[in-house]
């Protein structure tokens, strides 16, 4: 994993000798992207001479975690091009135990394959950029999920400098924001389809060099074909075939599909694993897994267990956020008192229930290290670090995302306790540099409410209606920001659940046997997965009833109303 940033700029006729404020702005960026990729950092300049003398300064960086083979830094330089790759490749492309990715990626490239033949033929999550030489042409794109993170700040001619910059960064700077720079998310999967963007800095017409602004402006689409063959390049579409009638409470057919399912999802999970480098010290967790105690986190941990070494230990981050002050109360001049102290209690809903799954973890997966790890925020440390996590989250910009943001940011950045066997608590950090997350199951297998009133109305083509809408709207909602916040503190975000083999295989499944809204919650949503943990031994777990994130921890009880501290207006935007 790595930060990436890309920046594209018209160089002045006379430099000056002093750094200008903007070279600070674009420098800003790259070290906003260090916290990604501490193990090492370096950047490629590229100057390109343009017809009517002008230049432009191409600018890559990359700052790079070290998760597989041997350490390689980036932005990697060839005979054809230069590579930045944010990425890791599960599927379609043979990495050895000891082999890099990145490298492989690159090899491709330099062997002469086009960036659109070798996306097509992998899947993982991905952030892509690369600059060839002979068309000084620019390449850059995500994966059809838009698993990982890159927001863009187009050129515009309006007379300001920092405008006529092209900038992509995996997340913006504080300065950029202070400096009111403007970001969009970039999509990896508008339409389902992958699409590579590209930005031709010199294009050959005739005699005539395209200038800089025109250049930046012609930036196209080439999209894969309909007729790819490639099972990578869109999100499945899910089953759309109706039942003839009722189906059945108790089809025999079912035990064969909750087999598979394990199987599939098994095999998701243990490509996400199977290549992490071993820890340095002894003794140290290589995986962590956002632990709620939710059903579909705690299935990852259960198969997460099957898929690394009985003596690996398993760290299970679960988070608490401790609640505002009580109100100011007022006296009767009118002033506001201090704000009220309120009594500190971490027992929030995940935590309670985070404990019980963990007890039926250590009853069905005896003899593994599970180290429950207690993230406990402070009121005071939240505000503490809200100004980092709206940064973070942006173009993220409401309450709602920011109660979601405040979780994601804490459990990366990992201090908590963990009790030992004689019942005391010890201070622990936590050292695995890949997070799993259950996120993408509530989509797939009709966890939300919503799907049960879609069924309510429209029946089961109002269910398959419902379902297809989440999943197709997945690369616009949570992804690239849950990617910026979790990778703050060098961290590798991986989703079992939104594996696209994965997706494939459960889009087939018909709906009614992926959940059923006759049966009731806790029952019938997530049908599917709740029979396999009954398949597995885990009772309570399976009977769990989801809960959000913003409650399961309380982050929801975090400034805003009654808190004492003055909340946003509705509607209002947190950042800009």
């Amino acid at each position: 994993m790595c930060g990436l940033t890309l920046t594209i700029r018209p160089l002045p006729a006379s430099p000056t000798p002093e750094a200008s404020p903007s070279s600070a702005l674009l420098e800003s960026f790259r070290t906003a992207n260090l916290c990604r990729g501490p193990d090492c950092q370096r950047s490629h300049t590229e100057v390109v001479e343009l017809q009517d003398g002008g230049k432009v300064e191409i600018v890559l960086s990359a700052s790079v975690l070290g998760l597989r083979g041997d350490l390689t830094a980036q932005p990697l330089v060839g005979k054809r091009g230069v590579l930045g790759w944010n990425g890791q490749v599960f599927q379609g492309l043979e990495v050895g135990q000891d082999e890099n990715d990145t490298r492989k990626i690159f090899e491709r490239l330099e062997n002469g394959e086009t960036p659109d033949d070798v996306l097509q033929g992998i899947e993982g999550p991905f952030a892509f950029i690369y600059y060839e030489f002979a068309s000084q042409t620019i390449y850059y794109q995500l994966d059809p999920l838009s698993r990982r993170s890159l927001l863009v700040h187009p050129s515009q001619d309006d007379g300001d400098e920092t405008s006529q910059y092209f900038i992509l960064s995996s997340c913006r700077s504080a300065l950029a924001r202070e400096n009111g720079v403007k970001m969009r998310a970039l999509l990896g999967g508008e339409g389902g389809l992958i699409s590579l963007r590209v930005i031709d800095i010199k294009e050959e017409e005739g005699n005539e060099v395209l200038d800089m602004n025109r250049a930046l402006r012609r930036r196209t689409n080439l999209d894969v074909p309909e007729t790819s063959h490639s099972p990578w390049t869109r999100v499945s579409p899910i089953n759309a075939t109706l039942p003839l009638s009722d189906p059945a409470f108790d089809d025999p057919a079912l035990d064969m599909e909750i087999e598979r399912f394990i199987d599939a999802l098994r095999n998701s999970v243990r490509r996400r694993v199977e290549n992490i480098p071993t820890p340095g010290t002894a003794g140290q967790a290589r995986v962590a897994v956002l632990f709620s105690g939710g059903i579909d986190c705690t299935f990852l941990a259960y198969l997460l267990h099957q898929c690394l070494p009985p003596s690996d230990p398993i760290d299970l981050i679960n988070v608490a956020f401790a609640p505002s002050p009580k109100p100011a109360a007022v006296n009767g001049k009118g002033k506001a008192k201090e704000l009220a102290p309120r009594s500190v209690n971490y027992n929030v809903p995940d935590r309670i229930s985070g404990f019980d799954a963990l007890a039926e973890l250590r009853e069905v997966c005896p003899g593994r290290e599970w180290r429950f790890v207690e993230v406990d925020v402070p009121y005071d440390e939240t505000r503490a670090h809200r100004e980092r996590v709206l940064d973070l989250m942006y173009p993220s910009s409401t309450e709602m995302d920011l109660s979601l943001a405040y979780p994601l940011y804490f459990a990366s950045l990992g201090h908590g306790t963990v009790q030992n066997e004689d019942g005391t608590r010890e201070a622990y950090q936590v050292n695995a540099k890949v997070y799993l997350s259950g996120l993408g199951a509530d989509e797939q297998l009709g966890g939300y409410a919503r799907h049960r009133h879609a069924f309510n109305q429209g029946g089961w083509q109002g269910l398959i209606d419902e379902t297809q809408m989440d999943i197709s709207r997945l690369p616009t909602r949570n992804l690239s920001r849950d990617d910026r916040l979790i990778s703050s503190h060098a961290r590798d975000a991986r989703y079992p659940y939104l594996d696209l083999t994965f997706i494939a295989y459960l889009s087939s499944v018909p709906i009614w046997t992926k959940c059923d809204p006759r049966l009731g919650e806790g029952v019938g949503d997530k049908k599917l997965l709740r029979m396999a943990m009954q398949k597995i031994g885990m009772e309570r777990a399976g009977k769990r009833v989801k809960k959000a994130m913003q409650f399961g921890t309380r982050s929801a009880k975090v400034g805003g109303k009654g808190s004492g501290v003055k909340g946003p207006k509705a509607g209002e935007r947190l950042v800009e």
